[in-house]
């Protein structure tokens, strides 16, 4: 099936102002969200008929709910709500908000101004096609932006929306498709008519007939007519119904701020690289609960972009700038600045750091191609965690026997992690096992004077063998009587997205350890969701 090119939206109620009824509705439909939501075409006909007696939608009732799943699926797409692992309906803290008549108008404008692709709805394995891998937009402010210029005369068309602006895959190409509109206003008709049919050849994924202008225009203008409703709402735009979107001049400026105090505050949200659900969570919060990227689109001391990238590379390796001193981010930053000037943007980053996972270092550490860097970068999420984490001791006089981090807690206990950076699947033979069970286990016993309460292998990608966890639990008993040894595996993705949850939920490292403990139970971890629902 052919990837989307340009901009979609799920619009069964085009108008923003009807999302908190349709929640609401949604809330009523499924007992509390008490009710199974996954493959339970009852409460999808369910919620269409409560939505019909809502007034928000016709009578027709679909036969087998696809109507009521369409709902949903634009609620996601705002992230009011997500499905858990379980397969419920989970209303988000921005769900909630609207619910109870908290704040909604700004809340809803704050889900269509951080409204990006990708998020979690479009991730799901049900979502067909997929966008294309390179988007990184967020439409709706990329639309503000572009009408908030003087050079388009503070206007765009529907058409012109339709045939440009959707089309954009990144927020950077704004002067790009405004060049574009330029040009298409300064031809005649009949030139226009080819640069629609040129676009459709380009960016229409679906089968095209010989109408191919006519085909896209039809196509796609309804989606444009949404994102046009969606700006009007904000306020930050206005939509002449038969016209254009419109900004009035004298509004610029005032616009101008508010979009880019969203660019400062809502930077692009890249935790889908970890968690879905996280992802979900995460662009779910209202606006009295709002996360910012540790660095987000902050400008360093130096707005030039060449000293934006040095210092975007360089904390890449660098979990969670909040935890950082002023004095220990200006010793990162002095291997590739000056003193005087590593102090400065130490200062600057420092000030509007947000205690979050730093988005350079998650997307490095995912995609970690040397073995040793991954091992390295585990430690620190582990450190931040809050284990005592100490990097491939060698114990006894045993060189061949060395596991790669020691994780220690307590007065007297530890755990050992075993780091696998395959990038497609990590298997848990037999082999393995035996080898974590008859060496690692018992040479590492007594270690620093502490008794081993676990271990475990946190991996790039998949893993399988998750039964053989037991197998290694068993025969560790033979050796270490006295206490059953249990064991994790759990995929990079997983542990970051842990580390998320208890950041962004304010836990103290002493409950984070508690808690990650608390979840080795000879049991394997592949969606964070698996892991909540352990530890919860």
């Amino acid at each position: 099936m052919a990837e989307r090119k340009i901009w979609f939206i799920t619009r069964p109620e085009r108008d923003p102002k009807f999302h908190k009824a349709a929640l609401v509705a949604l809330q009523e439909a499924t007992n509390n969200f008490a009710d199974k939501w996954a493959r339970n075409r009852e409460v999808h006909k369910h919620y269409e008929k409560v939505l019909s007696e809502h007034g928000l939608k016709r009578e027709n009732i679909s036969n087998d709910g696809s109507g009521g799943r369409t709902w949903v699926a634009m609620l996601k797409t705002f992230a009011y709500c997500y499905v858990n692992d379980d397969g419920y309906l989970v209303p988000t803290k921005v769900g909630a908000s609207l619910i109870n008549g908290v704040e909604v108008f700004e809340n809803t404008k704050k889900q269509i101004l951080t409204l990006q692709i990708p998020n979690a709805y479009f991730l799901e394995p049900g979502f067909r096609p997929k966008f294309e891998s390179n988007f990184s937009i967020r439409p709706a402010r990329f639309l503000i932006k572009l009408v908030n210029q003087k050079e388009l005369d503070y206007y765009i068309t529907k058409e012109e929306i339709a045939c440009f602006a959707l089309t954009a895959k990144r927020d950077s190409e704004l002067p790009t498709i405004t060049e574009k509109i330029l040009q298409y206003r300064g031809t005649d008709t009949s030139h226009k008519d080819l640069i629609i049919r040129e676009v459709a050849e380009v960016y229409d994924h679906r089968e095209r007939s010989d109408s191919g202008a006519r085909d896209y225009q039809n196509a796609h203008s309804d989606v444009a007519h949404t994102f046009m409703m969606l700006c009007d709402y904000t306020g930050l735009a206005e939509y002449i119904r038969g016209e254009a979107l419109r900004v009035q001049p004298v509004n610029s400026s005032k616009v101008k701020e508010e979009v880019e105090m969203f660019d400062e505050r809502y930077p692009f949200n890249k935790r889908y690289l970890i968690s879905l659900q996280r992802m979900a969570e995460s662009n779910g919060l209202d606006i009295s609960r709002y996360k910012a990227s540790s660095f987000g689109e902050i400008k360093p001391a130096s707005n030039r972009k060449k000293t934006d990238m040095i210092v975007k590379n360089i904390l890449k390796s660098i979990p969670n700038l909040q935890a950082m001193s002023v004095e220990e981010i200006t010793d990162v930053l002095k291997n590739e600045f000056p003193p005087h000037e590593a102090r400065k943007i130490a200062f600057d980053i420092n000030a509007h750091s947000i205690n979050t996972l730093n988005p350079e270092f998650v997307e490095a550490y995912l995609n970690e191609k040397d073995n040793l860097k991954f091992e390295d970068k585990t430690g620190d999420i582990f450190r931040l965690i809050g284990f005592d984490v100490e990097m491939r001791p060698n114990v006894k006089d045993i060189a061949d026997t060395e596991i790669e981090i020691v994780l220690k807690y307590g007065e007297k206990e530890c755990g050992l992690i075993d780091a696998k950076n395959y990038k497609k699947k990590f298997p848990l033979s037999a082999g393995l096992a035996s080898h974590m069970a008859s060496e690692y286990i018992p040479n590492y016993e007594g270690y620093d004077n502490r008794q081993i309460q676990f271990f475990g292998y946190v991996t790039a990608a998949d893993f399988s063998g998750e039964k053989n966890l037991g197998k290694i639990s068993e025969l560790t008993q033979r050796v270490i009587p006295d206490r059953e040894i249990k064991g994790i595996i759990i995929t990079a993705s997983v542990l970051l997205a842990f580390l998320d949850y208890c950041i962004e939920e304010d836990i103290p490292k002493e409950e984070r350890v508690e808690l990650f403990i608390n979840a080795v139970n000879n049991t394997g971890y592949s969606t964070f969701g698996e892991m909540l629902n352990a530890i919860t």
